[in-house]
């Protein structure tokens, strides 16, 4: 199965580049725990059933892999900056001309600007977004390549979203940091929501988010055990639908969440064939099936449909009946309209929005919003 197209490429020598560094589990923790010192971080994690020994060994690859990429920029006398703040990140995006690490690609709002990723652990699978783990030592033969022309571009596709409703312009959180208020009931966090109703009145109610979804768009409820109601409108047809909630993914997030959310275990597969015809299939047999059911669901990255996927959607006497939403399928335009209670629109699994009642929001994947991926093998 095709992955992805690749375009020819030419000579390319960036003068600017920005590297946007993840933080390592050591120095996430040592942020949250200020007043700890290294040792008492590290005792603590073990008490959380951590590994201290892969903590460090993947704090020490991370700043080894950090300052061998500042090395070869220095000796190859490209400017450059190095920064683990998405926010100071945001303020050197425009002036660098090539931006390595991926974390930083929801910064870059068009399609000029090249990007490639770096694994720190050579002995981890590279993921699609990043290149081969043999060039996270040999950081100089990338630009080797890039000079030569021996690289190629693939134009990933990014979702783009436009919503309409309240509060679309308040400081946006990341899904991690949501809570609810411990013990706030329902009448509350009403009285909580009229209030702040009132406050987003004069905000306006239209935004072209400036967000692009590499992966994924999921809307639903915080409260996972809570279902939300949604108006989907898609090649012309309106359905309201019941469910767990919606993904929406390009084509590189068919092969992550939305791979996930469509998996069949072995022993389901085998019951349907067993009791559809009668043939009682050997595990090799079933795995090769699953294998080819799990591999058509994967597209090319630079597609420019989506593909939403309606989690756990209740199933009415309308759907018995042949008249029901589809729960899979490919579109190029999708609107959605929540009537949600405490509801969130979640980008790439990290930035939120609120997403509640009356909200929409409509997506879409433009050619101008993809993402320049450097590909070298």
């Amino acid at each position: 199965m095709k992955l992805f197209a690749c375009l020819n490429s030419a000579s390319y020598r960036p003068k600017r580049v920005l590297c946007v560094s993840k933080l390592s589990s050591l120095e996430f923790f040592k942020f949250q725990h200020r007043s700890l010192n290294e040792e008492q971080i590290l005792t603590k994690m073990k008490e959380q059933g951590k590994d201290p020994h892969e903590i460090l060994t993947e704090h020490r690859l991370q700043i080894a892999c950090e300052e061998n990429l500042s090395a070869v920029l220095k000796k190859l006398g490209i400017t450059f900056r190095i920064t683990k703040s998405i926010a100071e990140a945001s303020k050197c995006v425009d002036w660098a001309d090539l931006v390595i690490f991926l974390l930083a690609s929801k910064l870059i709002s068009d399609n000029t600007k090249p990007v490639f990723g770096i694994n720190p652990n050579v002995s981890s699978e590279s993921n699609v977004f990043t290149l081969p783990s043999a060039y996270t030592a040999d950081i100089g033969s990338i630009f080797e390549k890039l000079h030569s022309g021996d690289y190629t571009l693939l134009m990933r596709s990014r979702i783009r979203t436009v919503m309409n409703g309240e509060g679309l312009y308040t400081r946006p959180f990341h899904i991690h940091e949501k809570s609810r208020s411990q013990g706030e009931r329902r009448v509350e966090a009403l009285i909580r929501s009229t209030q702040k109703k009132i406050a987003d009145a004069l905000q306006p109610r239209d935004r072209i988010l400036p967000w692009l979804a590499l992966n994924e768009v999921f809307m639903g409820e915080f409260l996972a055990a809570r279902p939300i109601t949604l108006v989907i409108q898609v090649a012309g047809e309106t359905h309201k639908v019941r469910s767990s909630g919606i993904c929406v993914c390009t084509g590189s997030g068919s092969r992550s969440w939305y791979k996930s959310m469509n998996f069949r275990p072995a022993d389901t597969v085998h019951n349907i064939i067993e009791i559809a015809t009668g043939k009682k299939l050997k595990p090799d047999e079933t795995n090769d099936l699953l294998y080819k059911y799990h591999r058509a669901l994967m597209y090319p990255p630079d597609d420019k449909q989506m593909t939403y996927m309606i989690r756990e959607m209740v199933r009415t006497m309308r759907c018995k009946m042949g008249n029901c939403c589809s729960e899979r399928e490919k579109c190029y335009k999708l609107t959605v309209k929540s009537a949600g209670f405490d509801a969130g629109l979640v980008i790439d699994g990290s930035i939120s929005l609120p997403f509640n009642d009356g909200t929409t929001a409509s997506f879409e994947i433009k050619p101008e919003n993809s993402l320049r991926q450097i590909l070298v093998t």
